[in-house]
């Protein structure tokens, strides 16, 4: 099989238990239309085929309730994390006790640092005010730790 050989990828798509959730994203592609080969999921994925129509009903509340929204409407967001427990703890094998909805990654990043991370300015002692981390971070990532280090005149 030669890997880029439409025929067989069609069949294999074909196969796969899992292609029709392909349908489900919406496809970006060139201006002459030609679709891209999109490899940045880690990134931003596909959009979802139903988030405009979901993010209509938020707005709508929000429109129609303001803060109320926290408490009334379709989907109340105040316990939205409540919610979503249940199926965050099915998909990765957990407990639903053990599993929250919350931030990003660089969210969570930032307010780990802000409440954790006490440098010592005047000891260079044993790298007590470094901190170490990968080559190449998810530039967001790298910004949290500089938004982080900078206030202490690091």
């Amino acid at each position: 099989m030669h890997i880029l050989d439409p025929q067989q990828i069609a069949q294999l798509d074909l196969n796969d238990p899992l292609g029709h959730f392909g349908e489900e994203f919406a496809k970006p592609s060139r201006e002459n239309g030609e679709p891209w080969v999109y490899l940045c999921g880690n990134s931003l994925g596909l959009m979802p085929m139903g988030v405009p129509a979901a993010l209509k009903v938020e707005t709508d509340s929000w429109a129609q309730r303001a803060v109320e929204g926290h408490f009334e409407g379709v989907h109340p967001w105040m316990d939205y994390h409540q919610r979503f427990s249940g199926p965050l703890a099915r998909l990765v094998g957990a407990e639903e006790c053990e599993v929250v909805a919350g931030n990003t990654l660089t969210v969570n990043l930032h307010l780990l640092m802000a409440g954790f991370y006490q440098p010592d300015k005047r000891s260079n002692d044993h790298g007590r005010n470094i901190i170490l981390m990968e080559a190449g971070a998810f530039p967001s990532d790298q910004y949290a730790m500089d938004s982080q280090i900078r206030p202490h005149g690091l």
